[in-house]
């Protein structure tokens, strides 16, 4: 401070004095004029030789880059809300083939998830699961769903799914697509590990050979159907050829894939579960309608149930009895309750049994 104000008197009084020998005569006003502007150009000057306390503050949020947050396990997907704000999805369980589960190489397995609908929209047909990275293992790019999926309620949705022929761990991710063409929710994954170290059995798959139904009345028709149509019941009937199954193989296990169908109104609400009796009824008539069977050995009661490929043990004991005395397996299909109304549950072409054996 005291640098600042001898400065100042010493300019001032110099340009008192400088001020008569100005050409043309000035006023005080005029000189004191000059001599403000004389101090306030040494002031700029004084600053700029002075280092400014701010230049080694503390830099402001935009002066820096912020940090990029670790990448997770979670594979990246779209918003959990779906484009319409209604599509939701929850992961609930690995139905099958938990992660890390040992294959041997080239051999063939079913992956099931179970998803809940946590939305405000019903998922349709129109819906599909859509492969998005990693290895596919041999599964579709896209499949649609074989039923509505009502808010609230779960679905079961299997893939069809081969292990690589090199050992190693690998791992596919899926995801659902609305009927708008974009996914949503979380993806899923299926992750394997292929070692040789593993031995397996043969395997085939049988899809069926014979289908039909027959109703209360005796009507016999084409296409497996069960329910009831107009109030009158309907029962349908489904038979595999095993011939291709050697008769002394030792059945292993066993995967029923009924999930090809669609349903007309909900037959599962009002009809109780959907049933599976082995028997003996090619060629239908109108007696196998009230025909008794074996069983049950297969049993839904749900749409989500039905779309589920699972391992049944019954099945697998039908089929090795079955072995050496008779080259098919054949099922009616009915449901517990009473029929009423138009309720069914249409079956179409793909309805398997995948079997895995050994032999001696």
């Amino acid at each position: 401070m005291k640098f600042r104000r001898l400065s100042f008197l010493a300019v001032a009084g110099l340009l008192l004095l400088a001020g008569c020998n100005f050409p043309g005569s000035q006023s005080a006003e005029q000189v004191q004029t000059a001599a403000a502007e004389t101090v306030s150009a040494q002031q700029t000057q004084n600053a700029l030789l002075t280092p400014s306390a701010t230049a080694t503050g503390t830099p402001t949020a935009t002066s820096t880059t912020s940090p990029t947050p670790a990448v997770t396990n979670t594979p990246a997907t779209t918003s959990s809300g779906g484009a319409t704000g209604c599509d939701r999805t929850q992961f609930v369980s690995d139905v099958t083939v938990p992660d890390g589960e040992d294959h041997a190489p080239d051999t063939t397995f079913v992956k099931t998830w179970r998803l809940r609908n946590v939305g405000t929209c019903s998922w349709s047909p129109s819906y599909s699961l859509v492969f998005v990275s990693g290895n596919s293992m041999g599964g579709l790019a896209s499949q649609s769903l074989t039923s509505t999926i009502v808010p609230g309620s779960t679905l079961d949705i299997s893939l069809n799914l081969t292990a690589p022929h090199e050992t190693g761990s690998y791992t596919g991710y899926w995801i659902l697509k609305n009927a708008a063409g974009q996914t949503f929710g979380d993806s899923f994954y299926v992750q394997i590990d292929v070692t040789s170290g593993v031995t397996s059995g043969d395997g085939t798959t049988i899809t069926v050979s014979s289908s039909g139904q027959v109703d209360a009345n005796g009507t016999v028709s084409s296409g497996a159907r069960a329910g009831a149509n107009s109030g009158v019941g309907v029962q349908g009937f489904v038979s595999f050829n095993i011939s291709s199954i050697p008769t002394d193989a030792t059945i292993e296990e066993v995967q029923v894939d009924f999930s090809n169908f669609d349903t007309v109104s909900n037959p599962f609400g009002s009809m109780g579960c959907l049933q599976g009796f082995a028997g003996s009824y090619f060629p239908l008539d109108a007696s196998d309608y009230n025909a008794s069977g074996s069983g049950p050995d297969m049993e839904w009661c749900s749409t989500s149930e039905l779309s589920t490929v699972f391992i049944n043990g019954d099945v697998a004991d039908r089929l090795q009895d079955a072995l050496g005395s008779t080259t098919t397996l054949e099922y009616k299909l009915k449901f517990s309750g009473t029929p009423s109304g138009t309720r069914l549950v249409r079956f179409f072409g793909g309805v398997k049994l995948i079997v895995t054996y050994t032999e001696p």
